[in-house]
């Protein structure tokens, strides 16, 4: 075993458990060191690898500041040995091939740093990804619950949680009789235990084919084991649900395959038709019909031009008298709520989903924009995710809009910045129902 000189107590200590993987290592101690936020330490666990994991972690010395080399009895044991070296508050555990979004600690100290937040822990979604780099699915974090729980489902997976050291005195440290369902049993232990657990945006990467993936069977068994050793199920539920999940999840993952990418190119040739139907209707009443019955929220005298572009059905609401001119794209991925005597000239788009650049594997990110009462936006203007566009508030046209409008305010530009303001109280009634009406 090797300890190298303790430094000064970070605020975070991140144990990276790994045994013979120097590929799957380096890739992890790559994303730490791409931190935004670097108020952290790092712990190496080594199971006693015979390959070149200690040649990678030599190539990173100066980023971990304990590293244990020494055989152990499997990846509870190899934690709990991190836990004992911990010098900060909160205590993350990153396997080897695991990553962080690059922005993950900063976004957690944003719930770390709440005086509130010291008998908590922090959760986030975790995106899977296979062995040719492609995301496969996304497990969205939930908070637990019982109900849940008797489910077989905690409510989020383990990886990128931050959880403060005074847990693991409260509660125990890992069983290491367990060789699955070690993680879970733990925050079972803490859910029994009446600790908080609270979401924070950020998300983290974890490879398909685990132990946990390959052996899902027994990894249900144990999880149920559990849940039954805490009186959180009766022993004749779980194992009925022991035995139906492993069924129902192959099932899922055969579905998965085999109807991912046609059910996925329907669904963009329904739009397709959609927004060709649509183009096809000139009257303004027939126009309102046509988008109430695809869920959209339509006020009184609200109207939508000749060709309107949208990329679903619903998460639109157009307010009273508000006027939406020819040729506006709606991207409503996500909620465009839009308030009454909203002026929209031709040709806007209205943006609500993205990619995100700094992700490792550019995934979708989606956020609303609202435009509230009696705003104005002239032609050509290009509306981000995430926006609001404040009460009687002006965009020039061909501006590019990434952050909120102040009310009244007038921008324009790429990006849009601040012009001046208006110098009334807009307080009049739209109404333009014409329907070709350039």
């Amino acid at each position: 075993m090797e300890t190298k000189a303790s430094s000064p107590s970070c605020r975070i200590s991140v144990i990276v458990a790994v045994r013979n993987g120097e590929a799957l290592l380096r890739k992890t101690l790559l994303s730490l060191r791409q931190q935004t936020c670097q108020d952290f330490e790092i712990i190496l666990v080594d199971g006693g690898s015979t390959d070149g994991t200690l040649r990678v972690a030599a190539e990173f010395h100066d980023a971990i500041r304990v590293q244990i080399s020494e055989p152990d009895d499997g990846i509870a044991d190899a934690w709990n040995k991190g836990v004992r070296q911990a010098s900060g508050e909160w205590i993350i555990f990153v396997n080897a091939g695991d990553l962080l979004h690059r922005d993950h600690f900063r976004r957690a100290m944003e719930v770390l740093r709440d005086p509130a937040a010291k008998r908590v822990i922090v959760y986030c979604d975790v995106l899977k990804f296979d062995a040719r780099n492609e995301p496969t699915i996304k497990i969205v974090g939930r908070a637990p619950s019982r109900s849940g729980i008797a489910r077989g489902g905690f409510g989020f997976a383990h990886p990128g949680s931050l959880a403060p050291k005074s847990c693991f005195t409260e509660v125990g440290l890992f069983d290491t009789s367990l060789r699955i369902a070690i993680d879970t049993d733990w925050l079972l232990r803490c859910f029994v235990a009446g600790i908080d657990f609270r979401k924070f945006q950020s998300c983290a990467y974890m490879g398909e084919g685990g132990v946990s993936d390959r052996k899902f069977g027994k990894a249900m068994r144990e999880y149920f084991a559990c849940t039954n050793r805490l009186a959180l199920t009766t022993p004749r539920r779980a194992a009925l649900a022991a035995t139906l999940l492993p069924a129902v999840r192959k099932c899922l993952h055969a579905y998965r395959a085999v109807a991912r990418t046609p059910l996925r190119t329907l669904k963009h040739a329904a739009v397709s038709l959609g927004n060709s139907a649509a183009q096809l209707l000139p009257l303004f009443w027939l126009r309102r019909a046509y988008f109430k019955a695809l869920g959209f929220k339509l006020s009184p005298n609200a109207s939508i031009g000749m060709g309107f572009g949208f990329y679903r059905t619903g998460k639109v609401h157009i307010g009273e008298n508000s006027v939406v001119n020819r040729d506006c794209l709606f991207d409503n991925r996500d909620e465009i709520v839009i308030g009454r005597n909203v002026s929209i000239a031709r040709d806007v788009s209205i943006f609500t989903a993205g990619h995100d650049p700094e992700s490792p594997f550019f995934e979708m990110t989606t956020a609303p924009v609202a435009i509230e009462d009696h705003a104005v936006v002239f032609a050509g203007a290009t509306i981000m995710p995430g926006v609001r566009i404040g009460r009687g508030a002006i965009v020039y046209g061909g501006a590019v809009v990434t952050q909120d409008v102040a009310p009244l305010a007038i921008v324009g530009g790429v990006p849009a910045r601040p012009l001046g303001s208006r110098s009334i109280d807009p307080d009049y009634r739209l109404n333009y129902p014409f329907p070709l009406a350039m």
